[in-house]
């Protein structure tokens, strides 16, 4: 192996320098999408961790920004699920949305850690403006801010093979006025 390249255990991923492999340890590409007007699951955030990259005691990080809006005439349901290797976690379930013409903002992070057989997730959430406290799991109210936290532990993983992860969004009904749209997302491995 050539002086300034680094083999994918040792961070190297695709990578023939250095700096191209600090470049790959750090940064994950992440794949957005919309999910408006629709009553489908809709995977908004998603990444993956390439087989055997991730070790023990290392953090992945997912990380999204989001404008969400629910301006039916109705109340509609709303669910987010965070899914590890295929197994999903549903961290907020039904919730009720009453209707607003107001446009939400909000951002949401999502950590991942490996612990050795084991993913442990945390997941904090910040928003502002309208669908704060109903679309964010045990959230705390401040004015028109919110936030909210929520976690879970995934296990029988195989870090031996390519890990997805994906946050996804439901609405219980599709309409031109229902929207939770990420404006950009990021996820870092750390």
């Amino acid at each position: 192996m050539a002086e300034n390249t680094l083999g994918i255990n040792q961070g190297g991923t695709n990578a023939t320098t250095k700096g191209g492999a600090i470049s790959n340890l750090f940064n994950e590409t992440v794949t957005i999408a919309n999910c408006a007007n629709t009553s489908s699951e809709v995977t908004v955030l998603s990444a993956t961790v390439p087989a055997n990259t991730w070790g023990d005691g290392e953090q992945f990080m997912l990380f999204g920004a989001f404008l969400h809006k629910q301006n039916s005439g109705v109340s509609r349901n709303f669910t987010m699920k965070i899914k590890v290797g295929g197994t999903s976690y549903t961290a907020v379930s039904a919730s009720a949305v009453a209707n607003s013409a107001n446009e939400g903002k909000s951002t949401r992070n999502f950590i991942f850690t490996r612990v050795g057989t084991e993913v442990w997730g945390a997941f904090g959430t910040s928003g502002v403006g309208f669908m704060g406290g109903t679309i964010i799991p045990a959230s705390t109210g401040i004015g028109t801010n919110q936030f909210g936290s929520s976690a879970n532990i995934w296990t029988g993983l195989n870090f031996a093979a390519t890990i997805a992860i994906e946050i996804t969004i439901q609405w219980s009904a599709a309409d031109a006025n229902v929207y939770f749209n990420p404006q950009v997302g990021r996820a870092v491995k750390l």
